[in-house]
């Protein structure tokens, strides 16, 4: 059998794993909150594999790694609804889940039936002594840009913003959420908009173009695959 097939299937396998990524970018183009993944390919090197083939050695593999999140901002857009928040600059906000904290830029909160503060997927927010934020019965807050929570018994606490790494990224968990990485000091623009929400970063034209590409890419491969068979097929018959 041809080499050549086994260097067009690592470079399908690369594309229907590129596919992939782009189908979850663009099942949540209009998640709040959502940030873009990103996937790069590398080039593996045969000599990197093991074989006792010298004719193998000058093959060139394709492998794919996925790398951090886009973490640039997505548009804001005002809902007047006072349990939406929008964090700008490079700040999250810190939720409570069954494998410790995580990071979130998904500001459209519900109120639990005791009175805590949660994401609508039902993770309670953080202050930022890391305490859940439990508010009085049939209480509306009003949170200023700086975290602060306010009802009319007074401030009740902070939210938990981290500040963290755009160029950086992080490391998103199986839930879609970020694990925290190292703190760093806040942007100038960081701020919590009360009344606003945080679209996703995902571009929908961009994904649409890359995933036409991945098709074309792919069946460029496929026929590649299809062909060396036919040519393996046909030395065979030759042999005989």
């Amino acid at each position: 059998m041809g080499k050549g097939i086994y260097v067009a299937t690592s470079g399908s396998i690369a594309q229907l794993r590129h596919l992939e990524q782009i189908s979850n970018n663009l099942a949540n183009a209009r998640t709040t909150g959502f940030k873009a993944d990103r996937m790069t390919f590398e080039e593996v090197l045969a000599n990197n594999v093991e074989t006792q083939d010298l004719r193998e050695r000058d093959k060139h593999y394709v492998s794919t790694s996925a790398i951090p999140s886009d973490l640039r901002n997505g548009p804001v857009t005002r809902t007047d609804n006072p349990l939406d928040l929008a964090v700008t600059g490079n700040g999250m906000l810190k939720v409570e889940t069954d494998r410790g904290i995580r990071l979130t830029r998904g500001g459209q909160l519900t109120l639990g039936r005791d009175g805590t503060l949660r994401t609508n997927s039902g993770h309670a927010v953080l202050a930022d002594n890391d305490s859940r934020i439990v508010l009085p019965p049939e209480t509306i807050p009003d949170i200023d840009e700086d975290g602060a929570v306010w009802t009319e018994q007074g401030k009740i606490g902070r939210l938990g913003v981290v500040s963290v790494d755009l160029t950086r990224g992080l490391e998103k968990d199986p839930d879609g959420l970020f694990i925290p990485g190292v703190e760093v000091e806040p942007s100038p623009d960081m701020q919590v908009m009360q009344g606003h929400l945080e679209e996703s970063n995902v571009s929908p034209v961009k994904m649409m173009l890359d995933l036409i590409n991945v098709q074309r890419t792919f069946s460029a491969l496929r026929q590649v695959i299809t062909t060396s068979g036919e040519m393996d097929q046909l030395a065979n018959r030759l042999a005989r």
